[in-house]
């Protein structure tokens, strides 16, 4: 087996003529692997419904006679303006109540039936296109999940997840009640729509709100990551999926639960410094991808 040597390759964001001296670059450095499409979504999609795969099919050819192996990605991680527009109610909220507009990466909330129903789709549409592509190894679903929202989508879906956790019932809120100390500061529950994500408060919240609402989201995420990973395997069984893990104190999920549904542990590592603490930082990410990978 020989090792996956590469990274992110970007085409659509500079002209064609440089595909040429991209290849070559790669050749030279011994380039054999390219991840693509990871924010490519308006590119892909450039209106609701209707898809121009042109420039793929260009990429993944090219890529495919230098000999470098495609790790094809769901471009979700970034909805291109005309979702915005379209659906306003799916842009992300922060815990001030602020909605955010969009101009950046991560513009969604992913307990929004909108933005989960767009991301299946245009993952549906890639794995039509490209399941059965010789050049495709892998498939890298969405990118670094770990966007959280607290908006009235994200309130509805935790308000579910606390019921399947607790109980729907009268019992199930008492159970929330005991679990979260509500006795505390009078913050006792005696209906489910009174029960909130944890947004800005007066003083400091209830840190088993807290920890309950990280562990939604861990599932909310990996309930969006699973719903592409199934559209993909429909078109290209046998290919492995799989999405990009990080250290905890970017990513609000459980990478143990994660590593139960993604096919190959991937992590990513973004160094804070170099020489032997870098190392460290290296090796620590290492043996927390391993243990989640179970050795």
């Amino acid at each position: 087996m020989s090792l996956w040597f590469g990274g992110d390759y970007n085409p659509e964001q500079w002209d064609e003529p440089v595909w040429a001296e991209d290849d070559a670059l790669m050749r030279a450095a011994g380039v054999n692997t390219a991840t693509v499409g990871v924010f490519s979504w308006a590119r892909l999609e450039p209106a609701e419904g209707e898809y121009d795969f042109g420039w793929l099919d260009a990429t993944l050819d090219r890529l495919a006679a230098n000999q470098v192996r495609v790790i094809l990605a769901t471009p979700t991680a970034s909805p291109p303006p005309w979702f915005t527009l379209a659906y306003p109610d799916a842009m992300p909220v922060t815990r001030d109540g602020v909605r955010l507009t969009h101009g950046s990466r991560d513009t969604y909330c992913a307990a929004a039936p909108a933005y989960r129903a767009a991301a299946r789709r245009i993952a549906a549409a890639l794995a039509a296109r490209y399941g059965q592509h010789p050049a495709v190894a892998l498939w890298h679903v969405h990118n670094e999940y770990g966007t959280v929202c607290w908006c009235e989508h994200a309130a509805l879906a935790f308000r579910s997840w606390l019921q399947k956790r607790y109980g729907a019932g009268a019992d199930g809120l008492a159970q929330l009640n005991e679990a979260w100390g509500t006795a505390f500061w009078s913050q006792c529950y005696s209906a489910w729509p009174q029960v909130l994500p944890p947004r800005a408060t007066q003083w400091r919240g209830n840190p088993g709100q807290l920890l309950d609402f990280r562990r939604f989201w861990s599932d909310e995420l990996l309930a969006a990551y699973c719903e592409q990973r199934d559209e993909i395997r429909v078109a290209a069984p046998g290919v492995p999926v799989t999405t990009n893990l990080m250290l905890p104190d970017y990513q609000v999920t459980d990478p143990w639960a994660w590593r139960r549904e993604v096919d190959v542990v991937a992590v990513d590592h973004y160094l804070s410094s170099t020489g032997p603490a870098g190392h460290a930082d290296i090796a620590f990410a290492a043996d927390r991808a391993r243990s989640w990978a179970g050795g």
